[in-house]
């Protein structure tokens, strides 16, 4: 105890009327001469508050390093035990959806946040102008297959025709050989017959000018002898009478080789009728070759239905060209998806591969984290992971899918360029995917939401890890095309 507090009885007096009291306990004495001395009750307050605040600093240090140590202890525990970082994020499969054809739009039948079914139809530019051209390209198909039909028919007309061309023909010339066949037969007869007919004629003509000869001498003997009267006169006169018999057989003999020879004209016209026939026969031959040539004229038509079924194909080809255009001027959902954003409005000019709506699966999303190259040593697919997410304080919980081949800056717009030798070491990312486990926080999830995780250390799960890879794969493999859905589809 100070002089103060031992000198404090001899003042320990109350305090009068006029005195006053301080607002730290001490007495004041009346306005007047001299210094206020604090009463010792006061005094012995004061220094119990000063040992109290002391004990009460003390305390709030002691409980401040503990709690530093325990901070401290655990970082250092999360840190040889996981990785960590918060370059991460929840992300998904944005798709960004852009019209095919480029027109005005004229319908979006979807807004934000909306949910949508596979194959639903969202936006449509205008298909009047390509419906045009669908008519145009039908109206022109339709021509190629009338056309087509056309020598079809013709190309059915030859074929059945030609066979009966060529029978026909052959038949002529088989009729035509036939007659030249006869002709010449009747030919060589008639030559035969003419030429028998006049030996035969000029044999009995030399027979009966033989019989002449003999007919004159006996005619010439006797008429000396009757002249000599040595012979009567009837043995002259039957002389003289078979003389002239004589001599008319043998005018008639003249006249029969005379006949004969007139029949050789016969053999001329007969042989005229075979030169006839031949050139008949010629003819049929001809016919037969230019019956055959319709085996060309049928194989021209042929060539002809394939051109026509070539342009038949090819219009129906342009006109499935031109509809799978007018499909394309709808905007489908590709899956099922909620509408993250919307870019466009009807009204609006929509150039070709312009977005009009972004959307993504909501049963495909993940966390994305950007682990340092430094941290990667433990971690595996199939790890545990604890996930804080900025939107909300739970903490989540979730898996390592897959480790990244490659570091983020491989694929940065502006690459690293150490050729001119003035390097400085940066640490670089890998991308790790990390699945979250579904509770009641997962519709929550929004891609682009900061994410900070936990990656624990150890052999992890590959079985696990594929069969996860494979169902996120599996997920987003397939989408709807606008062109798998009717027109008038949606």
């Amino acid at each position: 105890m100070d002089a103060r507090e031992q000198g404090g009885d001899r003042s320990a007096t109350p305090p009068g009327p006029g005195a006053a009291a301080g607002r730290d306990g001490r007495t004041l004495a009346p306005d007047g001469p001299g210094d206020a001395r604090p009463s010792p009750a006061a005094r012995r307050a004061e220094a119990a508050h000063r040992r109290l605040a002391r004990w009460g600093i003390r305390g709030f240090a002691i409980l401040g390093a503990a709690v530093g140590a325990g901070m401290v202890a655990q970082y250092a525990y999360y840190r040889f035990t996981r990785s960590m970082t918060d370059d991460a994020f929840v992300e998904s499969h944005i798709v960004h959806l852009a019209v095919q054809e480029a027109g005005l739009l004229t319908r979006v039948l979807v807004e934000e946040h909306d949910g949508v079914k596979s194959g639903q139809l969202l936006a449509e530019v205008d298909p009047i102008p390509i419906r045009r051209q669908v008519e145009e390209a039908t109206a022109t198909r339709k021509v190629a297959e009338g056309s087509l039909r056309l020598a079809e028919a013709s190309l059915h007309r030859l074929e059945q025709e030609h066979p009966r061309r060529v029978a026909v023909a052959q038949k002529e010339l088989a009729s035509a050989e036939a007659a030249v066949d006869e002709e010449q037969a009747l030919l060589k007869m008639t030559m035969q017959d003419v030429e028998d007919a006049v030996k035969e004629a000029r044999a009995d003509l030399a027979a009966v000018e033989a019989e002449v000869t003999n007919a004159r001498e006996e005619y010439e003997r006797f008429s000396r002898l009757f002249a000599e009267q040595s012979t009567p006169e009837r043995r002259l006169q039957d002389v003289t009478r078979a003389f002239r018999a004589a001599q008319a057989r043998a005018e008639a003999a003249r006249a029969k080789v005379g006949r004969a020879e007139a029949n050789r004209e016969q053999v001329q016209v007969v042989r005229a009728a075979l030169n006839q026939r031949l050139r008949a026969r010629e003819k049929a031959e001809e016919g037969v070759r230019l019956a055959r040539l319709g085996e060309l004229e049928i194989e021209v038509q042929r060539q002809q239905v394939r051109l026509r079924r070539e342009q038949v194909e090819e219009a129906a080809r342009t006109e499935a060209t031109v509809r799978t255009r007018l499909q394309n001027t709808r905007v489908v959902a590709p899956f099922d998806a909620v509408v993250a954003r919307r870019y466009r409005n009807p009204g609006d000019h929509a150039p070709l591969g312009s977005p009009v709506l972004s959307i993504y699966d909501p049963e495909l999303v993940y966390v994305t984290a950007y682990l340092e190259e430094d941290r990667l040593e433990g971690v595996a697919p199939g790890n545990r992971v604890r996930i804080w997410v900025e939107a909300f304080p739970e903490v989540l919980s979730g898996r390592v899918v897959w480790i990244g081949w490659a570091t983020g800056a491989n694929f940065a717009l502006l690459p690293r360029d150490v050729s001119s030798g003035e390097f400085t070491r940066v640490t670089q990312r890998v991308p790790v995917r990390i699945a979250v486990d579904r509770d009641r926080r997962w519709r929550a999830l929004r891609p682009g939401l900061s994410v900070t995780v936990a990656i624990e250390h150890g052999p992890g799960d590959p079985e696990w890890a594929a069969a996860e890879a494979e169902r996120q794969r599996a997920r987003g493999a397939t989408g709807v095309s606008p062109t798998a859905i009717p027109d008038g589809g949606g």
